[in-house]
């Protein structure tokens, strides 16, 4: 049985346990966000993706780090993006294109911070628990 991971369409691998794949998570937001601060990911596609991988995680969305991305999704949530552009009136998309850049700006204001605190967070999970694999 193939696994593709639910949020980046990645195969996995062929069987993957639970915490595997938490840890595949884990990994995705670490690389989500260092993409999004350097310029690689929108702030607002890597904002939907964030909140995706922290909701398959069980994060607390009372959590303030969580919550940013919760915030940014959803106030962005009916701004075409990525791959549903191609089927919108390219009028439209023009249309939008100014609410979009300033969305963009407001999310990289709000969100910058928070993908910093979920770097440092989540390394340093995923550093604890090769210590306790490895001990």
């Amino acid at each position: 049985m193939r696994v593709t991971h639910l949020y980046t369409g990645e195969i996995v691998r062929e069987k993957m346990s639970r915490e595997e794949y938490l840890e595949s998570c884990r990994l995705a937001i670490i690389e989500t966000a260092s993409e999004m601060l350097d310029g690689r990911m929108g702030f607002l596609l890597g904002s939907r993706a964030l909140w995706r991988l922290l909701c398959e995680l069980g994060c607390d969305a009372a959590d303030a780090d969580v919550r940013i991305f919760m915030a940014i999704d959803s106030e962005t949530d009916a701004l075409p993006l990525g791959e549903v552009r191609q089927h919108w009136d390219q009028a439209a998309l023009e249309r939008l294109e100014p609410e979009i850049r300033e969305a963009e700006r407001w999310a990289r204001e709000a969100g910058e911070s928070a993908c910093i605190s979920l770097i440092q967070r989540f390394e340093a999970e995923l550093k604890k628990s090769k210590r306790q694999s490895d001990g």
